[in-house]
């Protein structure tokens, strides 16, 4: 929003909008660097709850800036692109350099992680192997309070219950800070907040914001386990000043558990709590309960052995005589080993997670009796529960279990070590939507952090950081992925922002 003149409430050297992870290492190394910051958050404190929360803690910790940049490129490399990429090589590399020293810059602060098992997803890409993850304890919670104390100790004013608005800019486009609404009183009061060195944007992205979603994602509609409170809200505002998007049909691309009596989705746990076991000869495929995933036409359309990140972008299919997307919804197919194999939900990301906004039974019990889980004592039972074709979904487990039986998967591929069964009764299902803990679209932002306008060039006194405009494209490099890029890019925007010119202000 263009200002001629102003006379502000309040001004400070930097104005970081967002209180999850980016935001915060933003806040304090720019604190650090000698600057006066303030943060804007628009959640209560008391009821404050981010995806960071809600994460499971862990982060990718290269063993070397090299490798890690190997990986960046192959992930981001557009296959039949003619070296087009998803992202600029000079902000992945400033993502491998900086990822590589995040331990460090949380060490160096008095917090700790352990090394966590697990590799990163695509081991087939070069660099893969350079890529360690450490975890919090205590998961995104865990985190979320290591980054809380360090703002603290620095004095780095935290307002709540105030949502950034507008960005404010000068006649010649420079961003010289925010307008927001704040409650005060039980009353809703206008602040116009100067950013002297500039304005950090990390409110997170666009999973609760409907249209948003129907226009940008591949399909509608899409589902998160995230926060509430990302609706969009930075997409607005930067656009509202001719920044530049990208990856804006990009996320971690997830199938999710979604139903109409709770808001937030949850994330499936396909394997339970007996998953340790490793067949021999079937390198790192644990064994599982059996579970089969099918259309709403009641047939297998991928091998289960999927990737959480990536499956997603299967679900896009769209026929163009019956006007429907086949695969929206699917279906999770199972049966009693799995229902009392521990929570279906995963208990370490997600509102069942160390947030705890919802207590999944143990045994399921409760989500049997809330109507989530469907249950029959046969496959055709079943079908008459979830509105599939009885034949074709009694079709579908009958093959499937003759394929467990042979140990051999013709139509999908899948590893012999997870070919188990579905002969248990009752057997069991839900319905799996497309959805995402994160969006990954946003402006475009370059190696510095900078947002760039519609012309490529950076938009004067306005960085970005976190998840919002996040630098991977459509693949998402596994869990601790995002939290990584928090860290580098909320360091390095916290960096560069203070390196703006000042303008004149008139202080209050």
């Amino acid at each position: 929003m263009l200002v001629r003149s102003v006379s502000w409430d309040r001004t400070v050297d930097v104005v970081v909008i967002g209180y999850g992870c980016a935001g915060p290492v933003a806040a304090i190394t720019a604190a650090e660097n000698g600057a006066e910051v303030l943060v804007l958050e628009k959640q209560p404190k008391e009821t404050h709850h981010t995806n960071t929360s809600m994460a499971g803690g862990s982060f990718i910790t290269p063993t070397d800036a090299k490798g890690a940049l190997d990986f960046m490129r192959a992930l981001c490399r557009i296959t039949g692109g003619q070296g087009i990429s998803w992202t600029g090589d000079s902000v992945l590399r400033s993502f491998a350099e900086y990822s590589a020293t995040n331990l460090e810059w949380i060490e160096a602060r008095g917090g700790s992680a352990f090394l966590s098992p697990g590799p990163v997803d695509y081991l087939h890409l070069p660099g893969a192997d350079s890529l360690p993850k450490h975890r919090f304890k205590g998961l995104g919670v865990g985190l979320v309070k290591f980054l809380d104390g360090q703002v603290q100790v620095r004095k780095i004013p935290v307002l709540y219950q105030t949502r950034a608005t507008h960005l404010l800019t000068n006649g010649r486009g420079r961003v010289i800070g925010v307008e927001a609404q704040t409650l005060q009183d039980g009353q809703n009061r206008k602040l116009r907040i100067g950013a002297s060195r500039g304005v950090v944007l990390a409110p997170g992205g666009f999973e609760y914001d409907e249209q948003a979603k129907l226009q940008f994602l591949k399909v509608y509609p899409t589902y998160s386990s995230g926060s509430e409170a990302n609706t969009g809200d930075g997409l607005r505002m930067a656009v509202e000043v001719g920044a530049q998007l990208w990856h804006m049909h990009c996320l971690s691309a997830y199938l999710m558990f979604k139903f109409p009596d709770f808001p937030i989705a949850f994330a499936p746990d396909y394997r339970g709590r007996q998953q340790l076991r490793y067949a021999k000869g079937d390198e790192a495929v644990p064994i599982v309960s059996g579970h089969i995933i099918v259309d709403g036409d009641g047939k297998r359309f991928t091998s289960e052995n999927l990737n959480i990140h990536g499956i997603y972008y299967e679900l896009p299919y769209f026929d163009s005589h019956r006007l429907i997307y086949p695969r929206v919804p699917s279906y999770l197919i199972f049966d009693r080993r799995r229902l009392e194999n521990g929570p279906l939900p995963s208990v370490t990301v997600g509102p069942a997670g160390a947030a705890r906004l919802y207590q999944w039974s143990a045994d399921n019990s409760k989500e049997v009796e809330r109507g989530w889980i469907k249950t029959a004592n046969s496959i055709r039972g079943l079908t008459a529960k979830i509105g599939v074709p009885a034949d074709n979904l009694d079709r579908t487990v009958k093959n499937f279990n003759r394929y467990c039986l042979k140990g051999h998967d013709p139509e999908f591929g899948r590893k012999q070590a997870n070919l188990i069964a579905l002969e248990n009764p009752p057997y069991c299902a839900m319905q799996l939507w497309p959805g995402a803990p994160a969006t990954m679209g946003g402006p475009q932002r370059n190696a510095k952090g900078q947002i760039l306008g519609a012309d490529g060039s950076p938009i004067p006194g306005l960085y970005g950081c976190g998840e919002l405009g996040c630098i991977y494209g459509m693949l998402y490099p596994g869990n601790g992925g995002h939290l990584a890029q928090c860290f580098t890019s909320g360091r390095i925007a916290g960096e560069n922002v203070i390196r703006e010119r000042v303008p004149n202000y008139r202080r209050r």
